[in-house]
């Protein structure tokens, strides 16, 4: 006799914009666990490759057809109201979930352990699923950028844990309920999506009070959780660093006294991402020893001081990050001249929403002028309207800097000897960095 599975009909799931670094890892969790996926997305990626591999289909186009016999449709909020699928689900009673909703109810599911703040969330929530896999540990990871340590990049298949990074630019992530949460920080960004900074405040606090066991960060005094980190203060501090390249040795203090654990990936940043996981774990239980060894095979996420090109004769090195705010943009380049502390810094910027161009334009002027050479391409607007803003306004007063207007034109820059390259930002900069690296390495290889 057959079973009744058999002849139970399969859910059928389709995602407007299938290829987003969010979207691609939830769509990988509802394949494996056995429904019928497909989705949408008119910008060939590697992800929209990577899903086709694994047998979800991915249309090119936006079109009605393609949700012709489907149960539920996921959408973000920057889906447009006049998207062909979104309109015939609309006008056909089809459930259409919002992304932050369809991922609260797979995480339902588990034990939460995650990650939000402003700054470090995917290097920090990397680190949390490296130490616990290392710890012998088996949780779905969800993440929001490339890692190797995941087997399909940024999507883990796992056991009845979850470590998840939580965006915060947002609204709805306070509704999240994990059973452990590290916040790295919290500074005012994404504000044009909450009412006031209040109302961004006020979301974090919600989630506080929906978590277990929360890590802060302590130097901040915004909020207080069971467990702090910092440099100044904290539970666990970090009293000392040293770095040799992309190796560095970091000094802490923590409740069993000081310890000194080894950190394969540079700068005082990824210290104290470190150092918020080794206050978590060591915290409910975990062994800190065995935590800070952890660390042992730890590399940086996917656009995360990314070395894509590297000559070492000539000392010319391409790095690619997703540095965005001006604050990142600061670490970004503080670290590159500790690592490179004998090559001119050079810095090649798009930067990302015309309303944190606006928020934060002065913070840009005074963290560029880091670097040595500066150039700086027109605005990535992710949706927004332009509404008069330009990039063009944050290099006039800088001498050593030049405004591209068309990214192709970075091709045309001279690529020096004794120089590190950094490609910067959240947008599109990545693909002409890589067309960029192509040529390099043709030429190379020519000689």
């Amino acid at each position: 006799m057959m079973s009744e599975a058999v002849f139970q009909k399969m859910e059928k799931i389709h995602f407007i914009g299938i290829g987003g670094i969010g979207m691609s890892a939830q769509a990988m969790y509802e394949h494996f666990h056995g429904k019928k996926v497909t989705g949408s997305d008119p910008y060939s990626s590697e992800r929209t490759q990577y899903l086709e591999s694994i047998g979800i289909d991915v249309f090119k186009t936006h079109e009605e057809k393609n949700v012709y016999g489907v149960d539920e449709v996921i959408i973000t909020p920057a889906i447009s109201k006049d998207n062909p699928e979104y309109v015939y689900a609309r006008n056909n009673n089809i459930k259409m979930t919002m992304r932050i909703e369809h991922f609260r109810s797979i995480l339902s599911k588990y034990k939460g352990f995650a990650v939000t703040g402003t700054d470090g969330k995917s290097t920090t929530t990397a680190m949390l699923a490296n130490s616990l896999i290392n710890l012998n540990q088996d949780p779905y990871v969800f993440l929001g950028a490339l890692h190797t340590k995941l087997e399909h990049g940024n999507y883990r298949s796992g056991k009845d844990t979850a470590v998840y990074e939580l965006d915060e630019s947002q609204p709805g992530f306070e509704l999240f309920k994990p059973e452990y949460l590290i916040i790295t920080n919290v500074r005012g960004d994404h504000l044009e999506n909450y009412n006031n900074l209040d109302h961004y405040y006020d979301s974090f606090k919600r989630l506080i009070n929906n978590t277990n066991f929360v890590v802060t960060f302590e130097d901040e005094k915004k909020f207080r959780g069971n467990a702090t980190f910092g440099v100044y203060s904290g539970d666990f501090r970090l009293v000392e660093r040293k770095q040799e390249g992309f190796l560095q040795t970091v000094d802490i203090y923590t409740p069993w006294g000081e310890k000194k654990f080894l950190l394969p990936v540079p700068g005082y940043h990824n210290a104290l991402n470190a150092l918020a996981v080794i206050t978590l774990l060591s915290s409910i239980g975990y062994d800190i020893n065995d935590v800070m060894n952890s660390f042992y095979d730890f590399r940086l996420p996917g656009r995360r001081f990314n070395v894509s090109y590297d000559d070492p004769e000539k000392k010319l090195t391409i790095v690619d990050d997703y540095a965005h705010t001006a604050d990142e943009i600061e670490v970004l380049l503080k670290t590159a001249k500790e690592v490179y502390s004998d090559r001119k810094v050079v810095l090649i910027f798009q930067p990302h929403r015309y309303t944190r161009l606006k928020r934060e334009a002065e913070k840009f002027e005074k963290v560029l002028q880091i670097a040595d050479e500066i150039y700086v391409t027109e605005v990535y607007g992710a949706f927004e309207s332009k509404n008069g803003i330009t990039a063009r306004k944050i290099v006039e007063d800088i001498k050593r800097s030049v405004f591209i207007q068309d990214l192709n034109e970075l091709k045309n820059i001279s690529y020096n000897s004794n120089s590190v390259y950094l490609f910067v930002g959240a947008g599109d900069i990545y693909n002409v960095s890589q067309s960029i690296v192509n040529d390099l390495k043709k030429a190379s290889s020519h000689v």
